[in-house]
């Protein structure tokens, strides 16, 4: 991982966010994150202050942006997608019955078997692969533990953000449902891949859950809304996520 420099600028603004609520709420995360969590405490620390300096960068620049919200919404819709490309390849059953989502029938937890087989269709654990000939399953396993830890990582950094512009709508919040959707999309793509049987009676209704990308991403002001309901307010695009 290559080390983002901060500038000036981005130094002093982080340092004035120090002692705000924001600045202790994400300094916090980070600790948490990097020194406590079973997977990245681990990682090199060169590795891990390149991460954390990116992540701060990205808030800089959120700060920054013309467009904070869907500049926002940018960064939750790519890191919510690559958590559930690694998650799903690593889920085990046990991690899953201590989930948010343990009773979906579209999300097994049982990839992880097929990991050989479905690492040609993923650049970065192909690359690790003819790296290495020599790596097991179990290797395999662990850089999609890292690199879905990572990626939560940032998503959970940013959700902390997204609270402290009030992207927030009352009843149910829209992130875990994204997630889950992005997870049911993830695994019917990698069963589809490699030959599995699809987990929907009808495989082509997992493609639905691909749209609730395209309205996080579009700052839609509540998307699990706007995904479930079309132009016309009917719900028959609705996929229940459990």
């Amino acid at each position: 991982m290559m080390t983002v420099e901060l500038n000036e600028e981005q130094q002093n603004t982080i340092k004035n966010w120090q002692n705000s609520f924001l600045g202790k709420a994400l300094a916090s995360h980070t600790r948490e994150f990097f020194y406590e969590h079973s997977v990245l405490k681990n990682i090199p620390e060169e590795a891990k202050q390149g991460l954390i300096d990116d992540f701060y960068q990205k808030i800089f620049e959120l700060t920054q942006s013309e467009e904070p919200l869907l500049t926002l919404r940018g960064y939750i819709a790519s890191f919510v997608h690559s958590y559930a490309i690694f998650q799903v390849l690593c889920l085990t059953p046990e991690v899953k019955a201590k989930s948010f989502y343990q009773k979906n029938p579209h999300i097994s937890g049982n990839l992880y078997s097929h990991i050989k087989s479905l690492s040609v269709y993923n650049k970065e654990i192909n690359e690790l692969s003819l790296s290495n000939e020599l790596l097991e399953d179990e290797d395999l396993l662990s850089f999609c533990r890292t690199k879905a830890a990572i990626s939560l990582f940032y998503m959970n950094g940013i959700n902390i953000v997204r609270y402290e512009l009030k992207d927030i709508v009352e009843g149910e919040d829209w992130l875990r449902p994204f997630i889950e959707s992005m997870l049911i999309w993830e695994e019917e793509t990698c069963r589809q891949n490699i030959g599995l049987p699809s987990l929907f009676e009808n495989a082509s209704e997992a493609l639905k859950h691909s749209n609730f990308l395209q309205c996080v991403s579009n700052g839609a002001q509540d998307p699990y809304s706007a995904w479930k309901i079309d132009e016309k307010g009917s719900d028959k695009n609705h996929i229940p996520l459990a």
